[in-house]
């Protein structure tokens, strides 16, 4: 577990930039007439990039802002590690068909795949918002950090996190393309056990290797196309509240006599909230671009190498 948080503590400056990026509002067009307009605020060369987002964010909030949200990132990487045993057995199971399919057994993966939706709701709103919030969170009051990421309806009520308008859809479908890559796997390469069994014996693997290239090729495509859309969506209906107000609660206007725009490393969206998933999906596409649906994608279709 001490590795796993050594890592996560080394790598989040670049998993934080991805969330900014990702949260990064950048209309083709001026959307509301209130903002100020699409030339004052990209004249500062917007970051776009993951690069970009690490300079802009060290630049203008330092060591601290390359840093907010790790509390809760390393505080969910301590639940995670607590549920891994069960969810170890869920894996196993659906890789290598593990003992015949039973009613006790489809029960025991239901009630895990309903935790894990539960669980990444609630990490996906909390990490998020930390991590774009403009606001300094204080590492020994958690009332204060509460105060901030969550709005007041949410505070009095916190099951209104997953009323969050397309969230609890969209973690959903993360969590069910998952399991179903799990299960297509296990259905389409029943021969994984003989490879494992034959693993060290070069002659009796290689007629098994172009199945697992194609498999591990074909798994990383999918996730770029398909993983990185619903997780530039999950960062954006997360950090927005449910409530009926205009702007977001993690986006504050600037100052009256602040003139220069692009000192701010994310502009978050200030229009009318997105309504639900497909509404979220055709609102970035219609105001940004297929793109912005795409940010990050190397990060998603790589995720075994670099997810936290």
């Amino acid at each position: 577990m001490i590795w796993r948080l050594f890592f996560a503590t080394l790598v989040f400056p670049l998993k934080g930039a991805l969330i900014r990026c990702r949260a990064n509002f950048t209309p083709k067009a001026q959307p509301v007439s209130e903002l100020p307009s699409v030339d004052v605020v990209q004249r500062g060369s917007q970051p776009r990039s993951l690069l970009g987002m690490l300079k802009r964010v060290n630049a203008e909030e330092g060591i601290d802002g390359l840093y907010k949200g790790i509390l809760p990132t390393l505080g969910f990487i301590l639940f995670w590690e607590q549920i891994s045993t069960p969810s170890v057995v869920v894996v196993g199971f659906f890789h290598f068909g593990l003992g015949e399919i039973y009613a006790s057994t489809l029960l025991i993966v239901a009630i895990a795949s309903f935790v894990k939706i539960i669980a990444t709701v609630i990490e996906v709103v909390f990490v998020n918002r930390a991590v774009t919030t403009r606001e300094n969170l204080p590492s020994l009051s958690l009332g204060r950090a509460l105060d901030v990421l969550l709005s007041p309806a949410e505070r009095r009520h916190p099951y209104r996190i997953f009323m969050i308008p397309g969230l609890l859809a969209a973690c959903t479908s993360w969590a069910l393309y998952i399991v179903g890559t799990i299960m297509t796997r296990n259905l389409l390469f029943v021969k994984v056990k003989l490879f494992l069994e034959h693993f060290g014996n070069w002659e009796d693997m290689k007629p098994y290797i172009p199945l697992l290239v194609v498999a591990i090729v074909l798994s990383v495509v999918l996730n770029a196309l398909v993983l990185t859309p619903l997780e530039v969506m999950i960062v954006r209906l997360s950090i927005q509240t449910n409530s009926t107000q205009v702007t977001l609660l993690l986006d504050t206007p600037p100052d009256e006599d602040e003139q220069d725009y692009s000192v701010k490393p994310v502009r978050l969206r200030t229009c009318e909230e997105y309504t639900g998933l497909i509404n979220c999906m055709r609102l970035i596409i219609q105001e940004e671009g297929w793109g912005a649906l795409y940010r990050g994608w190397w990060w998603t279709a790589f995720g075994g190498i670099l997810f936290i």
